[in-house]
């Protein structure tokens, strides 16, 4: 059948062709490999981020004998604000008890504190946001409402270049990652193009030969693709092992760096949609850059 013998020839163009075949699958192999770690310095990077973000806030502290029912109004109106998680009210007999149960340890403070005979405390909101931009906006909202009257600090100003900073080395970060992948793949793209057009001229005499029988072009052209969709097949295939066991042997790595990382488990959770989007994503670059360079240099 015409089918087979398509396959043989693609077989033995990549028998035959040992070192293009070789730098085929070495190229595939670092390329899939770069990928897998690209993937997975995101996923590292999106929980560093989560995390901080539980990290990240502001408080609003109020000025004594502020009416509790005007701050109850402020806090409806907060958490109304897109973006806002929650806004927490913390009273200041709450704060006070939590205070000492911080410091139940330390009775120098305890009774430095007692001997007041006051609580030293304010009531304030705690405000919780999805995204670090949010805090500029309800900071802004809260300079310019009504309700600044009653408001004595906010530690927007303190938390501000923090925040500013967290999101600005997030965001380049995530700039970096994409250049680096369209690096990766440009650089994957130009390899496969250079070796197809390597076999293309070391198989001169074959395909002229194919050209004076009457080949049909589809006859001269499968071949080479099928040579390089073996290469990249075991290639994909090696960097797969290869990353699976970089995983498992630094799992205890990244839970000393954060304790909710564990990117061996969002792998394997997420192993068909990485590893389908991932092999077709390298299959349709392969297929471009071998049809590209078989058209631009057999001219069939």
């Amino acid at each position: 059948m015409l089918i087979i013998r398509i396959l043989r020839e693609g077989f033995g163009l990549f028998r035959n062709k040992t070192l293009i075949s070789l730098v085929n699958i070495f190229i595939t192999f670092l390329t899939t490999l770069f990928i897998f770690i690209v993937v997975i310095s995101y996923y590292v990077m999106n929980e560093g981020i989560e995390y901080v973000k539980t990290k990240l806030d502001f408080t609003v502290y109020f000025k004594e004998n502020t009416s509790r029912e005007d701050i109850n109004k402020l806090k409806n109106i907060l958490e109304n604000f897109q973006g806002v998680r929650r806004v927490n009210f913390i009273t200041k007999e709450t704060a006070w008890q939590e205070f000492q149960t911080k410091f139940l340890a330390n009775p120098t403070i305890l009774k430095a504190l007692n001997e007041l005979k006051i609580n030293p405390f304010v009531d304030y909101l705690v405000i919780k946001a999805d995204k670090p931009e949010v805090y500029e906006e309800v900071a802004s909202y809260l300079e310019h409402s009504p309700y600044r009257a009653i408001i004595d600090f906010l530690t927007y100003s303190e938390n501000r270049e923090v925040i500013n900073r967290f999101i600005k080395i997030s965001t380049q970060l995530k700039y970096s990652l994409a250049i680096f992948l369209i690096l990766i793949v440009g650089f994957n793209a130009l390899i496969i193009f250079n070796s197809t057009l390597l076999s293309i001229y070391s198989q001169k005499e074959e395909i002229e030969i194919f050209r004076l029988i009457g080949a049909p072009n589809y006859f001269i052209r499968l071949p080479f693709l099928i040579s390089q969709l073996i290469s990249l097949i075991i290639g994909f295939l090696l960097a797969q092992g290869v990353f699976i066991l970089i995983l498992i042997k630094t799992r205890g790595f990244w839970r000393n760096i954060l304790v909710t990382l564990n990117p061996e488990l969002f792998y394997f959770i997420n192993f068909w949609q990485i590893n389908l989007l991932l092999f077709f994503f390298l299959f349709l670059i392969t297929i471009i850059s071998s049809s590209i360079a078989i058209q631009k240099y057999l001219k069939i």
